[in-house]
């Protein structure tokens, strides 16, 4: 219970250290290309990227919550991250770096 503490701790103080302005979130999806201010590309592989991974970090913690409540001592490690999971995770990096390198080379 102490580390999902933590982590509902460290999740709420970045929430309102977004909400305060203090990080920022411009260009999380969006590129600058000419270096103008304005943001020229919209990129969804971004998007993708970073809801898959939320996604996946979600239902870990949820299967970690599981075993945690089905053990009847306390947990001695983590469970293994199933392989689908792992699969998933390397699928959406790949789309986001094929989608990255595409914009390299038609850039130049």
């Amino acid at each position: 219970m102490t580390i999902l503490g933590w982590l509902a701790a460290l999740a709420l103080s970045l929430v309102i250290e977004m909400l305060r302005g203090r990080m920022q979130l411009n260009g999380l999806f969006t590129t600058d290309v000419d270096n103008d201010g304005i943001a020229d590309e919209f990129h969804p592989e971004r998007v993708q990227l970073l809801l898959i991974s939320l996604l996946g970090i979600a239902s870990y913690a949820y299967m970690v919550m599981q075993a945690a409540v089905a053990s009847k001592a306390a947990l001695a490690v983590m469970p293994d991250i199933p392989d689908e999971l792992v699969m998933l995770l390397g699928a959406s990096n790949s789309f986001y770096l094929s989608g990255k390198y595409g914009r390299t080379l038609k850039r130049g």
